[in-house]
């Protein structure tokens, strides 16, 4: 009989816990099943231990009954990102701040997108990135409480990084080869004036020499003229002279007779006689006179 009594106050314990945790009120009903235990005439002989379980009874479903009427019913959440820029390669753990404050937090859901996903293990939101890109996401409490809204943007550093290097090399490969093609058109336009100048100091030289070889062959020309002419008015004055018997000199071993005493070939001799051709027996004129 206490065995059995002993097993009952054991079931009866755990019925009223079970009760207690479903519905919190059940802490009312099991004041009433204490009393009846308590006073009841077949555990009269354990009262004192009926007593203390019933004690025990109490305490436990008052602490249930507590626990159970302070846990809130939760109204708002609020999503702290800390950041609104992040990397595909992060992880990050998004502040979740609950009202009232002690609310739990049963079940947290991210809005549908294409760049983030949500992992909830013990109250904490682990957000990571699975490619580049813009969105607003929120989070969903226990199926029913929204969050504010954020709009958060993904990034790769590394492509960035690496297109970045490309965009730098290239711009580096497009100065270089512009520099290059400067010098090089530098280079032709140097050269070009080079041979222009080079060209020109030809043709000024060339019309310079003909300039020069053309006044050279005009003096001469001129030179000659001059002697024929000279010549020619010799021969002519000679003629006169022979015509009109004029002065002639000669010399006494010389073979002609001349038309003046200064006369080169005269020259060498001291003695120089002077009168008509007949008179110096001569019979040609000097080639240097005439």
């Amino acid at each position: 009989m206490k065995k059995n009594g002993c097993l009952t106050w054991i079931i009866g314990f755990f019925v009223v816990c079970l009760l207690i945790g479903l519905y919190s009120l059940a802490w009312i009903p099991a004041i009433g099943f204490i009393i009846y235990y308590l006073i009841k005439k077949d555990y009269s002989g354990t009262r004192k231990r009926n007593f203390i379980i019933s004690i025990i009874i109490f305490i436990t479903s008052l602490l249930l009954f507590i626990w159970g009427t302070n846990s809130s019913s939760l109204t708002d959440i609020q999503a702290d990102w800390g950041k609104t820029t992040f990397d595909v390669s992060e992880t990050v753990e998004v502040k979740i701040t609950p009202t009232p404050s002690d609310a739990k937090i049963e079940k947290l859901t991210l809005s549908d997108n294409d760049i983030a996903k949500l992992k909830y293990k013990d109250g904490k939101a682990i957000v990571s990135f699975k490619k580049v890109g813009t969105t607003t996401v929120t989070f969903t409490a226990n199926d029913s409480i929204d969050s504010n809204a954020a709009t958060i943007t993904v990034k790769d550093k590394k492509a960035e990084e690496a297109a970045k290097k490309a965009k730098e090399e290239q711009e580096r490969l497009a100065e270089e080869k512009a520099k290059k093609e400067a010098e090089e058109k530098a280079a032709q336009e140097k050269a070009a004036q080079e041979k222009a100048a080079q060209e020109a100091a030809a043709a000024k030289a060339k019309a310079e020499a003909e300039a020069a070889a053309q006044a050279q062959a005009q003096a001469e020309a001129q030179q000659q003229a001059q002697a024929a002419a000279q010549a020619q008015a010799q021969q002519q004055q000679a003629r006169a002279q022979q015509q009109a018997g004029g002065t002639v000199y000669w010399v006494p071993n010389g073979q002609v007779y001349h038309s003046t005493p200064d006369c080169p070939s005269l020259g060498r001799s001291s003695t120089i006689y002077s009168g008509t051709i007949a008179q110096s027996g001569k019979s040609r004129p000097c080639k240097n006179c005439y």
